[in-house]
């Protein structure tokens, strides 16, 4: 015992004098009753540990830890008794003999745990008294539901995986846990379904994580890069969701799910554009109008894309392809205006970006009131001031419109920066300029893949088979048959 105590020492002096830096942590002396009176050094992190637990429970079980040491630490069922914590319980022995035994207890405090030391021994015990700050699920408000479940993830790892494992009671469903951070130690849940998902893909998100070395990780979407295949990607290679239920979806089609810790979202993967283009409210909806839905979705975010630089192209260089009529219309609307019609594109869709981003940052109420009376101002403002030509303003008011038909706000980010990229090179080359940077775009699209596999699958390579269901969904009935 006293070999243990000497070896202990200058470590739990360490641990100590490191932890004494913080006024949030608590290390106080506890001396239980008795001939011998021994010495406990308890140490806990206030607002994490259940205090009513903790104290009702405190002197009864150091009682029995002080038995058992004199007792000379022998027996499994003495080590089990005196372990049992109360309402079940149950601490564990922490050993301390290299660094990573050090961080482990780290961990464990600051995940809620009470660190008892007995003072004499040097053996230190961890009891699981967690209480942790958090919330109750929620309607997640990233995606608002209509006619689906309305319990959202939140920030506890723990009671996220317990809302998709009530919707999948099969052991099919395995979850690894992952520590990622050396000094968050972030846990980082993997989830997938065995027999349905590709072993090779699940493989390859075991060593991505593996092969992940940072100091701290705090967000879901700090994950998405550190795993993407590349990440410099201009399009989002995985997939973020806040609702249980379309993870439980993902998973039965053989994707995989990374649950973080304090991250009220889940990463799907691999993915591509199509199902980017999904909302987790189709499958609670008919199924003629997801179709409808699906197509108006693909047509916006051509026309997010594009449209602005279509426009232009032809407004401004290629106007012998417009009808005589439209082109009558857009010279008498275009004159005594100042600016170039590619500037008046740039103009209003800065414009557009600007209230967009201030109805994010401002509370939601507000925000909504700010992006559309302020649009509605602005633009009859900017006409009666012969800065801007109706139609050109109907163009810009279009490409908004379509931009917010977009269900992945990192793929409405990535359309938003993309569109300046094809508006530039068809102002300077007109529609050549269009065709050439349309086709840049789909060039990069084709190249890029999520965990192995094309981005814009079933489109490029095609797949009749595939295609077609991805657009067109089949009622359950007859998705039930062909399963």
């Amino acid at each position: 015992m006293k070999g243990n105590a000497s070896k202990n020492g200058s470590k739990l002096d360490s641990i100590y004098s490191r932890l004494s830096r913080s006024d949030d942590v608590v290390i106080q002396d506890f001396r239980t009753d008795g001939e011998i009176g021994h010495l406990f050094k308890i140490i806990t992190c206030c607002g994490m540990v259940d205090m009513q637990t903790f104290f009702i429970a405190l002197p009864a079980n150091l009682e029995r830890l002080a038995h058992w040491i004199d007792n000379g630490q022998k027996g499994e069922e003495d080590q089990d008794s005196a372990l049992k914590w109360s309402a079940g319980l149950i601490g564990s022995r922490m050993p301390l003999d290299n660094k990573n035994d050090i961080d482990s207890l780290y961990a464990a405090l600051f995940s809620g745990s009470v660190i008892v030391i007995h003072n004499r021994s040097g053996i230190v015990f961890n009891f699981d008294l967690a209480s942790q700050p958090g919330r109750q699920p929620e309607e997640s408000t990233m995606e608002l539901s209509l006619k689906g479940p309305r319990d959202g993830f939140i920030e506890n790892i723990v009671t996220n995986i317990a809302l998709v494992r009530r919707r999948l009671r099969t052991p099919d469903l395995h979850c690894e846990y992952w520590s990622l951070g050396s000094e968050s130690q972030t846990e980082v849940a993997l989830l997938y379904m065995d027999g349905v998902a590709d072993p090779q893909i699940v493989e390859e998100a075991r060593n991505r994580l593996r092969n992940i070395h940072i100091k701290t990780l705090h967000s879901a979407t700090q994950l998405e890069d550190l795993i993407s295949d590349r990440p410099y990607s201009f399009f989002p290679l995985v997939e973020y969701i806040g609702r249980p239920d379309y993870v439980v979806e993902s998973l039965t089609k053989g994707k995989f799910a990374l649950l973080v810790d304090g991250s009220p979202s889940a990463i799907i993967a691999p993915t591509n554009l199509m199902l980017l283009t999904k909302s987790p409210e189709d499958m609670h909806l008919p199924y003629y109008f997801v179709s409808l839905e699906r197509l108006l979705r693909l047509m916006g975010l051509v026309l997010a894309l594009c449209l602005p630089g279509f426009w232009v192209a032809l407004s401004a260089y290629n106007i012998d392809q417009i009808p005589f009529s439209l082109l009558a219309t857009i010279t008498i609307s275009r004159i005594g205006l100042p600016v170039s019609a590619t500037m008046e594109m740039f103009i209003m869709l800065s414009i557009f970006e600007l209230f967009r981003e201030a109805g994010v940052r401002l509370p939601r109420a507000v925000g909504q009131t700010v992006s559309v009376v302020g649009g509605l101002i602005v633009g009859d403002a900017a006409i009666s001031a012969g800065l801007t030509s109706p139609t050109m303003l109907v163009a810009a008011a279009i490409t908004a419109v379509a931009t917010f038909t977009l269900v992945n706000q990192s793929l409405s980010g990535t359309v938003s920066i993309l569109r300046f990229f094809i508006l530039m090179l068809s102002s300077l080359f007109g529609i050549f300029g269009f065709y050439i940077s349309v086709f840049a775009v789909l060039i990069y699209m084709c190249s890029i893949e999520s965990f192995g596999k094309p981005y814009l699958a079933p489109i490029a390579p095609i797949k009749w088979r595939l295609l077609i269901p991805a657009i067109l969904i089949k009622p359950w009935k007859k998705r039930a048959e062909e399963e």
